[in-house]
């Protein structure tokens, strides 16, 4: 199931893959209404038919052809201009968005199609050919089609208007991350099981082939291949991790000989790329909200109120991440026994991704430290004990900056904020 959903991610970051599916639709509906045998001789009996002779026909397709090269350049000119856009505003790493987004593909795809179902047409249709013969229906659909892409290209330049506006893409990202944070299983209340002393003792020390980040371990995979071989593996790094090629990330035990074969069978469960991608990296659809609400604080934008904005969604997915199952984890086999020792994001890794960079970034901003501050002190009431610790700690780092700031009305305005939450969950200073 990792890899299905590591392949689907691939397929939803490319550009392509939506507009060749409409265009091969286009090409075989083009097909189709030719071969059709209800081609009306426009005799008037159907008004909204296309009635003309060959010649006229022709004239009007290549009149249609001529004005969906012309819109197409348009679409794609002002999607380029956006991308560039968003890429300086809010960050080259949120353009995976934009190119990933449905609706922008199925509205390039209507304009190639219609271009390809015109190209069709149009040379199926011969000067010489009699009233009788000329497709009435495929013409008369070309014509609705470019009508469908005039309402499109409205649509289009509609979306990509709201897509650089700085909270639509904030909520989309965050709308991401939610997502992949609902689909992590429950926090059940029992204690996390801890890998036994001896799973962890160095055996086989097994580096991957390559350099790149990890895109995606199949853990399910990984733990068949160790009761296959009889093996304890523990797994050094977490998807999104960046590997060095003879660094030895992976340690195996095995109960009897370990060769090149079963080594490959193991490194072929982990995927490297040249890019961090969200299948299984929940840190960078956090590192993505970040990001905006770093350069949105950078001096060249100057723009508080989009890291509110971000402050504000990450205190709401931690605050749902905190009643979910995360960190490290333990597999074993169907009969019981340990296989895989695996070492993943904590509740403490996900809080400081979230909050370190920006309140660096804001250390002289007093709004964004008081939103820092009131959605931690928030997070501290509602999170269970066992996540208050690292919210806590990032309350006394904010104590620490408060200390720092010139103005004594911007201090007391924040330690309003913070003391209380302090004395209640850390009246010893814990």
């Amino acid at each position: 199931m990792a890899r299905i959903g590591q392949v689907l991610d691939w397929l939803r970051a490319r550009l392509w893959l939506i507009p060749a599916g409409i265009s091969a639709l286009a090409l075989a509906l083009a097909v189709a209404v030719l071969r059709s045998r209800w081609n009306l001789a426009g005799d008037g009996d159907v008004w909204w038919l296309f009635s003309g002779d060959a010649g006229t026909a022709r004239d009007l397709l290549s009149t249609l052809l001529s004005g969906m090269i012309t819109m197409t350049s348009l679409v794609v000119s002002i999607t380029i201009v956006v991308l560039s856009l968003a890429a300086g505003q809010l960050g080259p790493r949120l353009i995976w968005n934009f190119i990933g987004d449905r609706q922008i593909q199925a509205v390039i795809g209507l304009f190639l199609g219609t271009i390809l179902y015109i190209l069709v047409i149009l040379r199926s249709i011969n000067e010489g050919l009699g009233a009788g013969h000329v497709p009435h229906l495929a013409i008369t659909l070309a014509s609705l089609l470019v009508l469908a892409c005039l309402f499109a290209l409205l649509f289009h330049v509609n979306k990509l208007a709201r897509s650089i506006v700085s909270d639509t893409m904030v909520d989309q990202v965050a709308g991401h991350l939610d997502a992949a944070i609902a689909r992590l299983p429950a926090a059940d209340g029992a204690d996390r099981e801890v890998a036994p002393a001896e799973a962890l003792v160095h055996g086989h020390a097994l580096e991957l082939k390559g350099n790149g980040y990890v895109q995606m371990i199949d853990y399910a995979g990984l733990c068949r291949v160790a009761a296959k071989h009889d093996l304890v593996v523990a797994v050094d790094l977490r998807p999104g991790d960046f590997v060095l090629e003879g660094v030895r990330c992976l340690r195996i035990r095995a109960a009897g000989a370990f060769d090149e074969l079963t080594a490959q069978a193991v490194r072929g469960t982990l995927v490297l790329g040249a890019e961090r991608t969200p299948t299984q990296d929940l840190e960078f659809l956090t590192r993505q909200l970040v990001e905006v609400a770093v350069r949105a604080l950078s001096p060249s934008l100057n723009d508080p109120f989009t890291a509110l904005a971000v402050v504000n969604r990450l205190a709401a997915a931690l605050g749902c991440l905190s009643r979910k199952s995360v960190g490290p984890t333990i597999l074993r086999d169907e009969k019981g026994i340990l296989r895989v020792v695996a070492s993943r994001s904590d509740f403490v890794d996900f809080v400081d991704v979230a909050f370190h960079p920006i309140r660096q970034a804001a250390s002289r901003n007093v709004q964004v430290l008081a939103a820092l501050a009131r959605r931690l002190a928030e997070l501290v009431r509602i999170v269970d004990d066992g996540r208050r610790a690292p919210l806590l700690r990032h309350l006394r780092i904010l104590e620490h900056c408060v200390a720092s700031l010139a103005e004594p009305d911007d201090r007391r305005a924040l330690a309003a904020i913070i003391e209380p939450a302090m004395a209640r969950f850390a009246p010893d200073g814990d």
